[in-house]
């Protein structure tokens, strides 16, 4: 991976193999997290699925903090608090 605007600049780009890159630096370290939640493990992928739709549809989301790492862990604990929220 290269730095973070390297990053976001090739999702702008729609590079798919930037986003692989990405799920497969992180997916481990989201799926503690989810794991960790309560949630239903059924629920899991669809929470996975959406952490990497919205950078896909969205890198900027990942400049609202200053590591990748803290965007999408607090993205994934936004989209598990929701989940958590909507089965409840």
């Amino acid at each position: 991976m290269h730095n973070k605007e390297g990053v976001i600049q090739r999702l702008v780009c729609k590079d798919r193999d930037c986003l692989n890159e990405l799920y497969d630096k992180y997916i481990h370290h989201i799926q503690r997290i989810i794991s960790n939640s309560g949630l239903d493990p059924i629920d899991h992928e669809k929470i996975i699925s959406r952490i990497f739709l919205a950078i896909w549809s969205s890198p900027e989301i990942l400049n609202k903090e200053k590591h990748i790492s803290v965007a999408i862990t607090k993205l994934c604990l936004t989209l598990t608090k929701a989940e958590l929220t909507s089965v409840s």
